[in-house]
């Protein structure tokens, strides 16, 4: 029996209780949707604040079961205005954020493993990448985001970066696994290595450098963290639903959508607008354009 035809498609009816008792029975609808792939797929995420809450709690609320979160920072009150898993209590006990989305992904879903690991990016075990369908930088500084990029190139581990400041954002996917692809490195300027060694926290103590230099904070704001943290999950559930199609067929699956591979969707809240950037890949780059023996 099928219910009467809404724009054009039949609807299956599969009981009395099924459509309500099914966590995820509305994304299910999707065309090209498979909730086992989300089920067993497994997400590295590096940065656990504000763009990284956001990400990770759509992940977990798709129904993602296993992810990777490498942060080593403790809560701060200024992160409670734009991460939705802190708390006021988390930063009178100095809680780890890692150790508090940990506990607030498992009460969204008992049924989520988090790997919460409080170490510097440096220092994890280079095989995590391996073991990652997709690597997400939420970073808040060239240097480790650059870090993330080169491995998942190096693995062929599809990597999607965002980065925010104030009212502007941005997204981009990096996947070795296309034909002269762009990766992260590529669209580095010489202003950007200048920058190489600063941090641009959003918490913390203003840092004056020997020269007087102040390194300040990042101005943000939740909807800008939640505009971006959006946009970055639908990246990696491109990756994880499609990729196998793009493997067998050589293009991506047209009810899923393409990621932005070689491209940079930038985000400006002033005057609503996204626009995109093509990225060509540098013939020159010590990572892309690196012919792995």
């Amino acid at each position: 029996m099928t219910r009467k035809k809404d724009i054009n498609k039949d609807y299956k009816v599969l009981g009395l209780d099924s459509i309500d008792e099914d966590i995820y029975d509305r994304q299910k609808r999707i065309p090209g949707w498979d909730q086992n792939k989300i089920s067993n797929a497994t997400i590295m995420v590096v940065g656990a604040g504000a763009t990284g809450n956001e990400l990770i709690k759509n992940l977990v609320l798709t129904g993602i079961r296993k992810i990777i979160l490498i942060d080593y920072d403790i809560i701060e009150k200024s992160n409670l205005n734009r991460c939705v898993l802190f708390n006021m209590e988390c930063t009178i006990e100095n809680k780890y954020k890692v150790d508090v989305v940990k506990e607030a992904c498992e009460n969204l879903n008992s049924e989520v493993e988090i790997v919460a690991l409080k170490q510097d990016l440096n220092d994890i075990d280079k095989n995590l990448y391996k073991q990652s369908d997709v690597v997400c930088s939420c970073l808040d500084n060239i240097e480790a985001r650059l870090q993330a990029n080169n491995y998942a190139y190096y693995y062929g581990i599809p990597f999607i970066d965002s980065g925010i400041d104030e009212f502007f954002g941005s997204v981009q996917a990096v996947y070795s696994g296309v034909e002269n692809a762009a990766c992260l490195q590529c669209g580095i300027t010489s202003a950007d290595l200048n920058l190489m060694w600063k941090k641009f926290s959003c918490t913390g103590q203003e840092i004056k450098s020997e020269n007087g230099e102040s390194m300040g904070k990042m101005a943000t704001i939740i909807t800008t963290t939640a505009i971006i943290g959006g946009i970055q999950t639908q990246q990696v559930l491109k990756f994880v639903l499609g990729i196998d199609y793009f493997k067998e067929h050589g293009k991506w699956h047209p009810n899923i959508g393409e990621p932005l591979i070689n491209k940079q969707l930038n985000y400006n809240g002033l005057t609503n607008k996204f626009d995109i950037i093509e990225k060509r890949k540098d013939p020159k780059c010590w990572i892309c354009s690196f012919n792995k023996k």
